[in-house]
């Protein structure tokens, strides 16, 4: 009886340790070195539960919103080394992600518009003040976004791709060309401008 308990056993062990030995044939982790090199910008409308591209010529002031997609180059792509052991191949089905380190991060983002917003921003003056960027499921202030990425190590460059949305109706032009310009730790600048929407 206990010879056939420990076969039991035994069996259940060893059949773990087969499924831990599995090859999942995951590649190499990479560690990506990027640079940020242009700006893709698209309008947004906030009217449904989650933000969507809106390729409408008038989307509500209280629901209007920028995604922001930094384009970018890679600079050096390395392989790590692959360590072999049972505990890295027990956990091989769980393929960990590549690194992605950038060569220069976002020191500032100010929107501009190409008409007068209200009165005490005429056009081609600052707003960003008037708009937060969107962060999982909150609405953060633009310098508290820059400064919380600025502390991220591995983050793919998707920072502002949830949106930035604006929070304080125009009140002299309802239609706007928003600019976007990003100045980057390096020195360097990128600019784009959005299509004219009409905010109502």
């Amino acid at each position: 009886m206990i010879k056939k308990i420990f076969f039991v056993f035994a069996l259940a062990l060893m059949s773990q340790l087969i499924v831990a030995c599995v090859d999942c044939k995951c590649l190499p982790i990479k560690t990506v070195y990027y640079t940020n090199k242009a700006l893709l910008l698209r309008n947004m409308d906030f009217s449904l539960a989650e933000p969507k591209i809106s390729n409408a010529a008038i989307i509500s002031g209280a629901n209007y919103g920028i995604q922001i997609q930094l384009q970018t180059e890679i600079i050096v792509l390395n392989k790590k080394q692959i360590r072999f052991g049972l505990m890295q191949t027990a956990y091989a089905c769980s393929c960990p992600e590549d690194d992605f380190i950038a060569k220069d991060n976002i020191a500032s983002l100010k929107i501009f518009s190409n008409n007068d917003f209200d009165a005490a921003h005429p056009k081609n003056t600052d707003l960003s003040l008037y708009f937060k960027a969107k962060r999982n499921n909150a609405m953060v202030t633009i310098a508290d976004y820059i400064a919380a990425i600025k502390d991220q190590f591995d983050v793919y460059p998707n920072n502002f791709y949830e949106g930035v949305f604006l929070q304080t109706m125009p009140t002299l032009n309802k239609k706007h060309r928003f600019k976007i310009v990003i100045a980057l730790t390096d020195g360097r600048v990128l600019e784009a401008e959005t299509t004219e929407v009409e905010l109502t």
